[in-house]
């Protein structure tokens, strides 16, 4: 088998861009480098032997070729194992070409254990066997002195000196157990805990706030919800298909009014409804394990109890992947209240400028009074010392003991409560030391978390800046993924926009794929609780897909429930694509019905949970989100297999997820507002949302549609 970039030829179960084990297309495979995904003879049968490609399968022989039950039998030729791997590279001007990798300890020359490659008119071939394991890391030696990444393999790491290692992953050993618990076979939830669900008809407001009616708009008042109606839904939760649930920080938040980050374009009082405003204890962490005082959650949306009670009920849920529903708070450490005692008796763990209470604000210009210098947000320097707003003191983590103290109380709310992963806030104004500090404090003392690892993902707001997000993430010692952007602007742009092109949006996640690194589990997204609802994109009311919150657009009546079916169609086939690749899919509350609202805070509305407030369009939508969480849920390879792209074009895109054992999945999505006619590969499948047997053939698909086909059983 040839990979679509040149590196395996007589493979299977390698990258993702390759065709792995048990591709069964009526005597063909699909040939990834191949534009239009035409079929071509296979130059072998891939070994079928267990789940894992025939690694450690009792009834495989060594490299996981299959042992005959009859000797007698003359089943021809066996076929190569899995970690014979054939490398080319193409260089006409070369004398020579040597391999070198982890595999060979990064030999220099074939002296010291560089494997020479053969020359073939332009090609140079090397086929060696590889130890199969999860990521191994390559490059070519060119003439004796210059080191190359293979030039099309498009997953590379960071090798330290200003270029890459590409990564090979040997026998699908990334698939890892399938039947045991991994991060990326999630379906993530986020569910803002005073909008989602009210228990019990109170609510606690604070004093001098811009209310408003949070059913229907905006309001920056809290409304009522708490952690006690989280515990109610999560039956709702887990039926839907949701296996990890993100709450906002539970921690206790300024009990007073806060003006706006911008007053000035924005007159309006908010309250901490959203939790993002921490305003903790002078709580001393002496002893990691025993604060005193005792941290305390926000009174105004639940106890203690509640958050404990909460977080019981999540993990004993029975989900759609069998592992219960994995709980991950915000963890907001960049600022604290200034009325908390925290800030009151430290303030020399706090940027401030000299003659000034607080630091420099992040919406200043660099040079004070010049807009052409641009803003403190995005200035090297400034960015992880200016203050959100005036009431917002940023911490300085310099300072050895601010840093402790903040990385101290991250560890113990983990701990106390038993929780799965963080979502750290605004990670990008956070200096980096504390950020190490904290993944190696949860390495060593959280030592039962759920595949090994504690799940840390941050947020870093930029559509188009992947080397500033890749450069927070290491699985080992920084983050395990970011919020990807830069994804949803472009799954955004080619399915919402009436010129999108699913096509260069499918080109495009080729090279993302292996972006941020090896093991490294990017979150996907669509809709979140910065930026106006996706129904809004969806409907083409907005056709700025990195249209964020304004004043404008976050206090106004502009944006209705809409009532056309089409905008709740092109949001399910966005969501398809997101349930159906690699990465943690993210569905903001109320998404998974189109619930309408413009920026923030009338993206922040009420969840609705009486049935006949929904259109039925709201329902059917849910219903296709139920089923993709299910389906994620069930089948492994979508988050843990590669892509192989069948075909493509500007408004449908045929692909397998493949690649760990026999259970492929085939995806055939229309975004086009008409049907369109797609070629599914030969063989008998399972349609695994509506149901019944499916052949493979010519297949029309209705608009704004999708199809997701499993193995026929």
């Amino acid at each position: 088998m040839r990979a679509s970039f040149g590196v395996l030829v007589g493979l299977s179960c390698v990258l993702p861009a390759v065709v792995g084990c048990g591709d069964d297309d009526g005597g063909f495979i699909v040939d990834a480098s191949v534009p239009d995904g035409s079929m071509r003879p296979p130059p072998y049968r891939p070994p079928r032997c267990g789940g894992d490609g025939g690694v450690g399968d009792a009834s495989c022989g060594e490299g996981g070729v299959p042992i005959e039950e009859d000797a007698g039998f003359d089943a021809g030729p066996p076929p190569p194992p899995c970690n014979e791997i054939t490398f080319e590279y193409v260089n006409a001007g070369a004398t020579t070409v040597w391999l070198s990798g982890t595999f060979t300890s990064w030999a220099a020359t074939p002296a010291g254990g560089a494997l020479e490659m053969e020359r073939e008119g332009d090609t140079w071939t090397l086929t060696t066997l590889i130890e199969p394991i999860q990521q191994h890391q390559y490059k070519f030696i060119v003439d004796g002195t210059t080191w190359i990444p293979d030039p099309n393999n498009p997953n590379r790491v960071d090798d330290g000196f200003g270029s890459f290692n590409s990564v090979l992953d040997v026998c699908s050993a990334a698939c890892g157990e399938l039947d045991e618990f991994d991060w990326r076979d999630t379906f993530m939830y986020f569910a803002m805990v005073d909008r989602f669900r009210d228990s019990d008809g109170t609510a606690s407001p604070v004093d001098g706030v811009t209310d408003g009616d949070a059913t229907r708009g905006p309001s920056a008042q809290y409304e009522g919800g708490d952690l006690r109606g989280i515990t109610q839904e999560i039956d709702y939760l887990a039926d839907l298909g949701v296996t990890a649930l993100w709450i906002t920080a539970p921690f206790e938040n300024r009990s007073t009014r806060g003006a706006a980050i911008d007053p000035a374009a924005d007159p309006r009082f908010y309250s901490a409804y959203h939790g993002y405003w921490p305003s903790p204890a002078d709580i001393n962490y002496s002893d990691p394990d025993n604060p005193i005082p005792r941290p305390r959650v926000e009174s105004r949306i639940g106890t203690e109890a509640d958050l404990r009670a909460m977080v019981t009920a999540a993990h004993a849920a029975s989900s759609a992947n069998g592992d219960g529903i994995k709980v991950l708070f915000d963890y907001v450490m960049n600022h604290v209240d200034d009325s908390s005692p925290l800030f009151l008796n430290h303030r020399d763990w706090f940027h401030r400028a000299p003659g000034r209470e607080t630091a420099r604000l992040c919406g200043e210009n660099v040079v004070p009074g010049d807009p052409g210098s641009g803003l403190l947000w995005d200035d090297d320097f400034w960015t992880t010392r200016c203050a959100f707003t005036t009431y917002l003191p940023p911490f300085d983590f310099d300072n050895v003991d601010a840093r402790n103290w903040s990385v101290n109380d991250a560890v113990w709310w983990a701990k106390e409560f038993d929780i799965d992963g963080y979502r750290l806030d605004a990670i990008k104004h956070v200096p980096m030391p504390w950020l190490e500090a904290l993944r190696a404090r949860l390495n060593t003392e959280i030592t039962d978390a759920p595949a090994d690892r504690f799940y840390l993902v941050g947020e870093t707001f930029a559509y188009d800046n992947r080397e500033l997000l890749r450069s927070f993430v290491d699985p080992e010692t920084r983050l395990d993924g970011q919020f990807d952007f830069p994804f949803k602007a472009r799954l955004c742009e080619a399915v919402f926009t009436p010129g999108g092109n699913l096509g260069a949006f499918r080109t495009w996640m080729d090279g993302n794929d292996g972006f941020y690194g090896a093991g490294s589990i990017m979150t996907t997204w669509i809709g979140n609780h910065d930026v106006p609802r996706p129904i809004h994109f969806a409907s083409r009311q907005i056709g700025n897909c990195r249209e964020g919150s304004s004043p404008g657009n976050g206090w106004t009546s502009d944006y209705s429930q809409p009532t056309a079916r089409e905008p709740y169609e092109r949001l399910g086939v966005a969501y398809a694509v997101m349930f159906t690749n690699p990465g943690i899919p993210l569905m903001y509350y109320g998404d998974e019905i189109g619930l309408a609202g413009g920026g923030d805070p009338d993206n922040r509305r009420m969840m609705p949970w009486t049935e006949g407030s929904l259109n039925e369009h709201q329902r059917a939508l849910r219903e296709k989100v139920r089923a993709l969480g299910r389906i994620r849920g069930a089948y492994p390879v979508l988050g843990r297999g590669r892509r192989v792209t069948v075909s493509s074009d500007a408004d449908t895109w045929v692909y397998r997820m493949t690649g760990c054992g026999d259970d492929d999945v085939l995806v055939a999505i229309n975004k086009a507002d008409a049907a369109r006619t797609v070629s599914i590969p030969a063989g008998s499948y399972e349609d695994l949302v509506d149901g019944g047997a499916v052949s493979g053939g010519s297949r029309e698909l209705p608009a704004r549609s999708f199809v997701i086909l499993g193995t026929a059983p």
